[in-house]
């Protein structure tokens, strides 16, 4: 039995940029032209904070995603209108039996 995961969440895969010489740049760009994918996954809140910073005042936001679907460390996740970084590298799961699952650490900063 295979269970159907509530959420649909994008994967936006990077497209990396290049200089004014046309080398790799370390500059990664997420805008319309990168590649996107829908995937199911599971979208669990894990923890809040604002941190005091002179002239500014951010909100980060701690999210957990379960999925089946493979991501990588320079990914980053859309749901519900939100963008979510991803904090370190995905964890895999692979079990004896069935597929092998993927535990991401995500990270929202507004203001």
């Amino acid at each position: 039995m295979r269970v159907q995961l509530p959420h649909i969440v994008t994967f936006v895969d990077p497209l990396e940029g290049e200089d004014q010489y046309g080398n790799p740049s370390p500059a990664l760009f997420y805008g319309p032209g990168a590649p996107r994918r829908d995937v199911r996954g599971y979208m669990q809140p894990h923890t809040g904070s604002e941190p005091v910073e002179a002239g500014r005042q951010p909100v980060i936001s701690r999210w957990r995603l379960f999925t089946y679907a493979p991501v990588g460390p320079r990914d980053q996740v859309e749901w519900r209108g939100r963008t979510f970084r991803i904090d370190g590298m995905p964890e895999v799961w692979e079990p004896a039996f069935g597929r092998p699952r993927f535990w991401v650490r995500l990270v929202e900063v507004e203001g």
